[in-house]
């Protein structure tokens, strides 16, 4: 999938269940978190597989014993800061990004061995992702725009920690 679908893969669902729930559109806020949230494994993992330090793109964020581990930290942080709301729209966003990338084979009844590795091995794959490309994104663009989103948000979740430490201090 591409970003832009992986987005709307989870956008659509959490605005309707905010629709449904709270009768009322998701703030910019949620909406912001959810897209990080669906795009984080790709914000990741291929920046990482252009750098040759893996060997395809869909390596350590899509994988189940590397994303399970990050939503229940994103969620104990957000529990304790009382924005429960926002790491669940992470998590979600996050946790479907990956059956999106493998929909056909999991419709099919088929579990990828990229889901649970580094508990299974990766099968050779033939390249890159099928929306790189010069009629596409371009990776080099991609990586670049990961690389300012990541140190962005690392920025901005390391004032945040800063802000709560004082306040638990006080």
């Amino acid at each position: 999938m591409s970003p832009l679908e992986h987005a709307l893969v989870a956008l659509i669902p959490v605005t309707i269940y905010i629709l449904l729930r709270h009768r009322r559109l998701p703030s910019k806020t949620m909406l912001s978190v959810v897209c990080f949230g669906s795009v984080f494994p790709d914000l990741v993992d291929k920046p990482v597989s252009y750098a040759n330090l893996t060997p395809w793109g869909r390596v350590f964020m899509h994988s189940l014993p590397f994303a399970i581990p990050i939503v229940l930290v994103v969620l104990g942080y957000a529990l304790i800061t009382n924005r429960l709301h926002l790491g669940t729209g992470f998590s979600v966003g996050y946790l479907l990004h990956l059956p999106g990338d493998w929909h056909t084979r999991l419709l099919n009844g088929e579990i990828p061995p990229d889901l649970l590795w580094p508990l299974t091995s990766i099968p050779a794959h033939p390249g890159p992702a099928h929306w790189w490309g010069p009629h596409n994104i371009n990776i080099i663009w991609w990586s670049a725009f990961s690389i300012i989103t990541l140190s962005i948000v690392a920025i901005r979740m390391g004032m945040d920690i800063s802000t709560q430490m004082k306040r638990s201090s006080s």
